[in-house]
């Protein structure tokens, strides 16, 4: 009996406020939205930098025939060159900082351009001494990367020294950046939505007074009074959460899987639908605690029982 009242009272509760409830989830949808987009970013970030950590690597482009570089004046790399930097490579200087190299020769790097440009009619005007011979190395601490960069750099027969995390770095600084704003806006949206919880509860107090003193009179307790409130709203927050798991599964699914990661590549974009699975019941909760939390300040505010 008491379970089908305060269902009652909710529902009666939420539709005569349709108007304020259908804010509160559009505001609670659209903040939870950023909010759970702030989110999946961070753990792109992170799962991002893990990955370019793991390979930790640094290549080098040695000159080729079309090389512009003033440490390839002499045009292709040498013999000699070559031999120069797979010494240094292999020498005491750096092995404290590199795990493995494997040298790429200009027959492999010219069948991985013919694979990646496939069906590009440019592709048969190259052949194999086009291509410039490179060292891709591994290294045991990404952090060193930058000293391995700086010791081959301008050196005779190197074109160019590549390092792959900070190739990414931009990348990951606008994401850095858009998870900052992301999260900025949830915030303010957060505080709007909560401010609507707190006007509609107090509507939902004024609608009911004569209601409210009969339980009174009759000795209903404090939490049965005030249950049907704090539903209310949580309610309504549930509600615009599930609304926000829905857009970011949309988001999720047409750009990130639809387009983002085949064209950056899978194994950097590691973010997709299967992140809802724990990012939508935090987002869900997240609405419910909040839109419970401001309720009780709005009832001990406005519902002196």
């Amino acid at each position: 009996m008491r379970a089908r009242y305060i269902v009652g009272e909710i529902i009666t509760g939420l539709w005569r406020n349709i108007a304020m409830v259908i804010s509160v989830v559009i505001v609670t949808a659209v903040s939870l939205t950023f909010v759970g987009t702030g989110l999946l970013m961070q753990k792109q970030i992170m799962d991002m930098k893990d990955t370019l950590v793991e390979q930790s690597q640094v290549t080098i482009y040695l000159c080729s025939p079309h090389s512009t570089s003033a440490s390839c004046a002499g045009g292709a790399a040498t013999d000699a060159q070559i031999a120069s930097v797979q010494e240094a490579l292999e020498g005491d200087v750096l092995s404290p900082y590199i795990a493995s190299t494997d040298q790429r020769s200009q027959q492999e790097a010219l069948a991985i351009y013919q694979e990646q440009f496939a069906g590009e009619g440019f592709v048969s005007n190259f052949t194999a001494e086009d291509m410039p011979v490179s060292f891709h190395i591994t290294l045991k601490n990404a952090d060193d990367s930058a000293a391995v960069v700086e010791f081959f750099r301008g050196r005779d027969g190197v074109d160019e020294v590549t390092d792959l995390l900070s190739a990414f770095a931009p990348f990951i600084d606008v994401l850095n950046q858009s998870t900052l704003f992301a999260l900025g806006l949830a915030v303010l949206m957060l505080i709007a939505a909560l401010l609507l919880v707190a006007t509609t509860i107090r509507m939902s107090v004024a609608n009911r007074r004569r209601e409210i003193a009969i339980m009174r009179l009759v000795g209903a307790s404090n939490l049965f009074i005030r249950l049907p409130f704090l539903l209310e709203g949580a309610v309504a927050a549930i509600i615009g959460g599930v609304i926000a798991s829905g857009m970011l599964w949309m988001g999720l699914h047409y750009i990130v899987q639809g387009w983002l990661a085949p064209t950056l590549g899978e194994q950097l974009i590691t973010v997709g639908v299967a992140d809802l699975v724990w990012a939508a019941p935090v987002l869900i909760a997240l609405g419910a605690v909040l839109s419970i939390a401001s309720s009780v300040v709005s009832l001990n505010r406005y519902l002196k029982v």
